[in-house]
């Protein structure tokens, strides 16, 4: 697909957004009292990453998965990296509302084509319509996991952390993960109590 390049005003305002979520710290990790916190740039890399792998290991489409991954949290520049608690705070609804609303207003910005093409992956995340949107989604909670283990490593916040990589080794129907997570953990001696 071929398109005409928008406007250089348009694209700056598009990478805008992007640049913005370098800045935008991860809230659930700020809430354990982390003092070194991931972006949400740097969890959707890692996320992009491993959705590159895992889909080119399952043999499924690895640039669809990298794509979503990229895309699946371009909303947070503009409603923030909410956790679970403020999207009960907000109302379900209303925080699947606000980050609909959040995503098509970054990608307005980007030629018409160009925008329904990624507003429709993100869309495929967030109802997990294909196998590589259930597969990010997955690796998205994985990632998570991981990103707890590692905080654990020279710090007192294992009983604080633990919860984030237990629930994933008992909700994840996926081995592989699961046996990755179980591994990281011994590494880090991140077992807590």
């Amino acid at each position: 697909m071929s398109l005409s390049e928008p406007e250089p005003e348009r694209l700056l305002e598009f990478l805008e957004y992007v640049y913005t979520l370098k800045e935008i710290k991860r809230r659930g990790w700020m809430k354990k009292g982390i003092q070194r916190i991931e972006s949400v740039a740097d969890h959707s890399f890692n996320l992009a990453l491993l959705s590159m792998v895992m889909a080119d290991l399952r043999g499924l489409n690895a640039e669809r998965s990298v794509r979503i991954a990229l895309l699946h949290d371009l909303c947070e520049s503009i409603v923030g990296d909410l956790t679970p608690e403020d999207r009960a705070k907000l109302g379900i609804e209303k925080s699947v509302e606000e980050e609909h609303k959040a995503t098509e207003r970054i990608l307005s910005f980007l030629p018409p084509a160009l925008a329904k093409k990624y507003f429709e992956l993100w869309e495929e995340y967030k109802t997990e319509s294909t196998v590589e949107a259930k597969l990010v989604k997955e690796l998205d909670r994985f990632e998570r996991a991981m990103q707890a283990v590692r905080y654990t490593k020279n710090s007192n916040l294992k009983r604080a952390l633990k919860h984030f990589w237990e629930e994933f080794l008992n909700s994840s129907q996926d081995q592989l993960l699961r046996d990755i997570l179980q591994r990281a953990i011994e590494a880090q001696g991140s077992k807590g109590t």
